[in-house]
């Protein structure tokens, strides 16, 4: 006869293999409790807004709480830090805009790099646009490129500041038109539209959104298509300058989560880009929804890193 001690040890063989074969159901659960958030940015600017909305549309289509984890700090690398260091079991995702993972670890020594993501989808994207002084002579990109041509140097633009992405979108213009024009720095949108207005600088480069607002005249929008909100402006394409800039990000992951929590949560990202009500929060921001999945949206960050580390390490290299 099988001792007592055998039989138990029997009896826990089956159990085990018994779990075992139930364990992909259970991964097919998730989510079992609330998954967190982690924005990189503090609460109440336009990344922490945008968040908050997904936030609500993951949590209606996942069926649980996400909940919302302000990590501020270094230009949003103290959050991707962060983020790269939790565990990849799904429940902790990031709502990133791009410049922390595009443009800050050509900048500085991050304690992470493109790989340490999964990346679950971008959801929001702005144009960028180029606006001109009050009283400007030009009304286009060729008639702005024939004068900087004919006077290098003479011209200036204005950014967010060295390193941003008005900053590095303008350079890769000027690098494609061949042409000289001085850049002057301000600390935000803020200050370099008061100056544009007030004709310190020609032309100043930033989110379509901030152009129409305050009715400035632009010669080019610096995305796939025309917007309605800046009328009768040609896309930089259009005017022969093969190339598109925009304030964008979407939703990443520690590298490593399960195949179920991946699937669920890029069917569910894909879900609130369509929705209406985040598309309206969008609108209020100034941006909107636009979906790229997991294979397009790490391609697009792995192809703008690329540019970007060239034309910053081109920045750096004239200020010094």
């Amino acid at each position: 006869m099988l001792t007592t001690i055998t039989r138990r040890i029997r009896g826990l063989a089956v159990i085990g293999a018994a779990l075992a074969c139930l364990n992909p159901a259970w991964a097919a659960d998730y989510p079992e409790r609330p998954v967190t958030a982690m924005v990189p940015f503090p609460a109440g600017g336009s990344t922490d807004l945008m968040a908050r909305a997904i936030a609500q549309e993951l949590t209606d289509s996942l069926n649980t709480n996400v909940v919302v984890d302000n990590r501020s700090g270094g230009a949003g690398t103290v959050g991707l830090a962060a983020l790269a260091r939790a565990r990849a079991d799904g429940y902790t995702i990031g709502v990133v805009p791009a410049a922390p993972l595009v443009n800050q670890p050509h900048m500085h020594r991050t304690p992470y790099d493109l790989d340490a993501f999964d990346y679950v989808c971008q959801f929001f994207e702005s144009p960028q646009a180029l606006a001109v002084k009050p009283g400007s002579p030009f009304s286009n990109l060729k008639e702005l490129v024939d004068y900087a041509q004919a006077h290098p140097g003479e011209l200036t633009y204005g950014s967010p500041g060295p390193g941003s992405l008005p900053n590095l979108a303008m350079e890769q213009f000027l690098e494609k038109a061949k042409v000289d024009i001085t850049h002057v720095p301000f600390a935000g949108d803020g200050p370099g539209v008061t100056a544009l207005m007030g004709g310190h600088v020609d032309l100043y480069m930033t989110m379509s959104n901030v152009i129409a607002d305050r009715d400035l005249k632009s010669v080019a929008i610096f995305s796939e298509q025309e917007l309605d909100t800046l009328p009768g402006v040609q896309t930089a394409a259009a005017q022969g300058y093969d190339m598109t800039a925009s304030w964008w990000g979407g939703v990443i992951a520690p590298k490593g989560i399960p195949d179920q929590a991946r699937a669920r949560l890029e069917k569910s990202c894909q879900q609130a880009t369509e929705s209406e009500r985040l598309g309206k929060v969008l609108d209020r921001l100034g941006t909107q929804a636009v979906y790229l999945g997991p294979a397009d949206f790490r391609a697009k960050v792995e192809s703008i890193s690329e540019t970007n580390g060239r034309l910053i390490e081109k920045v750096l290299k004239n200020r010094s």
